[in-house]
């Protein structure tokens, strides 16, 4: 599995903008199921396709110099979920760019509605050759880049029909230990191993764990304690399902062998909604925080909400 979240990048005006496209299929390594019988490409870890195509933005504007890191979020928006099938436009703007940072926005639309928002990213502009070998992103930047090619035709993507039955998808277990639980807080482990096929590319000169990684793991957690509350409150007619996270902050880089104990907290619960802050350390040094808002649905409701065209 690679960790290439842009399959085609179609525009591109470098330091400004980029438009591209990220195609889902079942051979997609994240998808998950909130409901029975509708396969969804993690709506997280989809986030990771904007943040790659700006990052194609500001490596073309310094010629191949600098990589883009991202180091905040001051808000992640999702109304909306990925089918197989689907064809994802991915848009990408840089508003500033400084020597060594940059700030930039990020969108996701599916059949011509936008449903995922990243806004206000600060990245920090890390050497280039520190991270990767500059000959190798400058061909794969030659492979993805295909000036003029056409952009998701919304009238031409079809219906995803969601079946009633589980449909059989690799089981993610973004947690590997749950180590303390109460109603109100939740404590888990997650390990991080130098096998793990992501740091193939990010990156090969210095492992390095993708931020969009560390978010579902976190929100995975705290999804587990919402998960258990909201059975509790109204049994297995509604589930959670994340819609918004603001305040995202990495504050160091997490690398193989590092153990990351992640806590999340609930703040506020009610009938439909509910949310939580999550913070984790490393060695007792906090290495990443957010917020985050889930949403209680039933299954019409999610199809209604997140399911685009369906």
């Amino acid at each position: 599995m690679r960790f290439l979240m842009i399959d085609r990048i179609c525009e591109l005006e470098p330091g400004v903008h980029a438009r591209g496209i990220k195609n889902i299929s079942w051979d997609c390594e994240f998808l998950e199921e909130f409901f029975p019988g509708i396969p969804v490409f993690s709506p997280v870890i989809a986030a990771e396709a904007a943040a790659q195509l700006v990052s194609w933005a500001i490596i073309t504007a310094r010629d191949f110099t600098v990589k883009p890191v991202i180091t905040i979020v001051d808000s992640y928006r999702c109304s909306g979920h990925f089918h197989p099938g689907d064809q994802i436009e991915v848009c990408g703007t840089i508003e500033r760019m400084a020597d060594e940072s940059g700030l930039a926005h990020g969108t996701l639309q599916v059949r011509g509605r936008t449903v995922l928002e990243i806004r206000h990213a600060v990245c920090y502009l890390y050497p280039l050759v520190e991270l990767d070998p500059p000959d190798r992103a400058r061909q794969q930047f030659n492979n993805l880049y295909l000036p003029g090619a056409p952009l998701p035709d919304p009238t031409q993507c079809g219906t995803f029909v969601p079946a009633r039955e589980q449909v059989p998808l690799p089981q993610q277990r973004w947690i590997d230990r749950i180590v303390a639980s109460s109603d109100r807080s939740i404590v888990g482990i997650k390990n991080f191993t130098a096998t793990a096929d992501y740091f193939n590319d990010h990156f090969p000169n210095k492992p390095v764990v993708p931020g969009v990684i560390i978010i579902q793991s976190m929100i995975s957690l705290a999804k587990h304690l919402a998960d258990h509350i909201l059975a509790s409150v109204a049994g297995s007619e509604k589930r959670v399902v994340l819609m918004q996270s603001e305040k995202i902050k990495f504050r160091t880089f997490i690398r193989p062998g590092d153990q990351l104990l992640i806590q999340a907290d609930l703040k506020a619960w009610g009938d439909s909604t509910s949310s939580f802050v999550v913070s984790g350390t490393i060695n007792g040094k906090n290495v990443a925080s957010l917020r985050l808002f889930f949403d209680h649905v039933t299954r019409d409701e999610y199809i209604q909400r997140y399911c685009a065209g369906l």
